[in-house]
């Protein structure tokens, strides 16, 4: 009976890689699609679009299985597999990450000219071989109409894209082996909330789903945000119907000091409500607080004198600070964690990494390995010994730091201070050299923005296969499958699209991380920079006021801030209304009607989720099957 049983499941967990494997490249097409041609954005929030559309679908396939060919029905672990599945493929084939290589690769050879005299000033400065450069191939990578596959064009793309391509791949195995590492630390000891794994687990459990599906509440929650979306959408076509404005609003302030505030915007996604009512209060609090406290910053700078100073109140520097300190005090927590689990992975097994993803011998060495192409791939580019190490330890900081804000707070916006164009800008540009320059413009394209980093996306699969009771070793081969098969479409994707419609014509083309990059560089080369001690001294500041935060609320249960909240505050331009909704509403229900309202409550806004998910998902399909612009959620 028991063989049997382990035949089944192990037949079932097949069946689901396999459908997995035939759905990654569909997904990669449709996002890059979607996101590329039209701009309509999927992936820029931490609880992907299509994974959650897909298990919707799935769901209801599985509700009519069910009723008429039971024995067909998927499993839970299998639609958690599936979902996981098709969550990794959003960490690659995305907005923040393929697509902004892809944008960036032939850039400098398309846009140089004689007046800025690139190829005298930059050229020589970045590694060739992780670039395009034939200004005649790329011809139709800007103005359409041909196909990539033109041996020509297929040749020049090949090469480099390879590099880029190893170096992805290396990147999913190194936050992989990471997480196995601080995996028990942080879900079964420190035991966090995990925001994002709410909504996926309420549709895959199955006692949950029974109850999540029947609820009148949840159901009421979806259809207000889906027939916020409906009417909104096709507002876009009938403009006589009546618009609701969730999307942002840009509030201009022109009187002095408060025209010192910059980019002030009012939002009210659904979704952004739902997931915020998750998070507890205190970090949901600290979140939108500090929000408004870097803007307060900038209007009292203002009173005070400082409103011409460039860049005051210096917000990236103190973040700069805010992450290596809130870094530092993860590593300081988990420390006794990561002493055993090193201790395991050097001395003779003792079975204490008995249900991990894999044992801690091959995490640790895995992760050294990675560790060490990571920074060999950018010695080889051209950095110095000392820039690559910076690179390399900040990268992985900032994972940690980032992995543990998506298990407390549900998103981390927006997150990019630690990049070493920012950490470069500290110091004397004679003295960091043109190559360390050159090449840390080209980190930019991955570090930008980080709202689809691989690392909290495995945590978050392993804490919902966890909660399934799926050994965890087997949810790896097709995590690493999917991640690895989405670097080949999310880069086929996006060639065929540009190549197809066109760069002049695909409004999400990332022009902005070319800019970015290769104007800074130029800046950079041509200008320089010097070290300020106001930079350095908001660098200070910035550490110093999360390790007070962090002594506070050790000290004082009362205490309301959390330091995350401070690391991600100044950056939630567009969620941080969403937040403080959020906050408010959860705050009146459980002081006046406690956790039983609370319970009752929630269904509502995973409700609201699910029905933005699920109409934001309708509408990009439409307009990527049609070739047309269409209503978005986001942005």
């Amino acid at each position: 009976m028991s063989c049997d049983a382990s035949s089944q499941k192990s037949f079932s967990l097949r069946r689901a890689a396999i459908i997995g494997i035939l759905l990654v490249p569909i997904n990669c097409y449709w996002v890059i699609a979607a996101e590329l041609r039209w701009y309509v954005v999927l992936t820029l929030n931490p609880l992907f679009v299509t994974p959650i559309f897909y298990l919707f679908a799935l769901c209801g396939v599985n509700f009519a299985l069910k009723r008429f060919m039971p024995r067909a029905a998927l499993k839970p672990a299998e639609l958690v597999v599936i979902y996981v599945m098709l969550v990794m493929s959003c960490t690659v084939a995305t907005h923040d990450f393929i697509i902004n290589l892809i944008s960036l690769m032939p850039w400098p050879a398309w846009f140089a000219t004689p007046e800025n005299r690139w190829e005298q000033n930059v050229f020589p400065h970045l590694p060739r071989w992780l670039l395009v450069w034939d200004k005649q191939l790329l011809r139709g990578y800007f103005s359409g109409s041909e196909s990539f596959l033109d041996p020509q064009v297929l040749a020049m793309w090949l090469g480099p894209l390879a590099f880029w391509g190893l170096f992805i791949l290396n990147i999913g195995w190194m936050m992989l082996c990471l997480n196995v590492l601080i995996r028990r630390a942080w879900i079964d000891e420190t035991r966090l909330s995990f925001p994002i794994v709410r909504l996926p687990l309420e549709m895959t459990e199955e006692s949950l789903a029974q109850r999540f599906f029947a609820s009148k509440t949840m159901w009421l929650g979806f259809a207000l945000a889906a027939a916020i979306n409906i009417l909104n959408g096709l507002h876009e076509y009938f403009p006589n119907l009546p618009h609701l404005q969730t999307r942002h609003t840009w509030i201009v302030f022109r009187m002095p000091p408060w025209s010192a505030i910059r980019g002030f915007c009012t939002t009210f996604y659904p979704f952004a409500i739902g997931l915020a009512f998750l998070v507890p209060l205190d970090v949901s609090f600290s979140c939108w607080f500090f929000y408004l406290f870097a803007k307060a910053q900038a209007v009292i700078g203002y009173q005070l004198g400082y409103g011409n100073v460039p860049d005051f109140p210096f917000v990236t520097e103190q973040s700069i600070g805010a992450w290596l300190a809130f870094g530092a005090s993860l590593l300081y927590m988990s420390r006794r964690h990561l002493l055993r689990a090193v201790r395991v992975a050097l001395g003779p097994p003792d079975g204490t990494d008995r249900g991990e993803p894999m044992s801690y011998r091959t995490a640790f060495w895995g992760f050294v390995a990675g560790t060490v192409v990571f920074f060999s791939f950018w010695c080889a580019a051209g950095m110095s010994l000392f820039w690559a190490i910076a690179t390399t330890a900040a990268y992985l900081l900032l994972s940690l730091c980032i992995t543990r804000v998506r298990a407390e707070a549900g998103g981390q916006h927006t997150v990019w201070d630690l990049e070493p164009m920012n950490l470069m800008r500290l110091f004397d540009s004679r003295l960091v050299g043109n190559a360390n320059l050159a090449v840390g413009a080209l980190n930019h394209w991955y570090w930008r923005l980080n709202r689809c980093h691989v690392m909290p996306s495995q945590l978050e699969a392993f804490k919902l296969a966890q909660e399934h009771g799926l050994e965890l070793r087997r949810l790896v081969p097709p995590m690493l499958g999917a991640f690895a098969l989405s670097i080949v479409c999310g880069m086929w994707s996006c060639l065929d699209i540009l190549y197809r419609e066109g760069a002049s014509k695909c409004l999400g083309f990332a022009y902005w991380t070319g800019i970015e990059s290769f104007n800074w560089l130029e800046s950079s080369l041509g200008h320089g920079f010097r070290v300020e001690a106001s930079r350095w001294s908001a660098v200070c500041a910035g550490g110093i006021f999360v390790f007070l935060l962090a002594w506070l609320r050790s000290r004082f249960v009362w205490f309301p801030f959390h330091p995350l909240g401070y690391c991600i505050g100044p950056a939630l331009i567009w969620l941080w209304l969403p937040f403080l909704i959020a906050w408010a509403i959860k705050l009146v229900i459980l002081r006046y009607g406690g956790l039983r309202m609370y319970r009752r409550a929630l269904p509502f806004f995973l409700g609201l989720v699910l029905g933005d998910y699920v109409t934001g998902a309708l509408w990009s399909l439409i307009g990527v099957t049609w070739n047309i612009p269409v209503y978005q959620i986001f942005h």
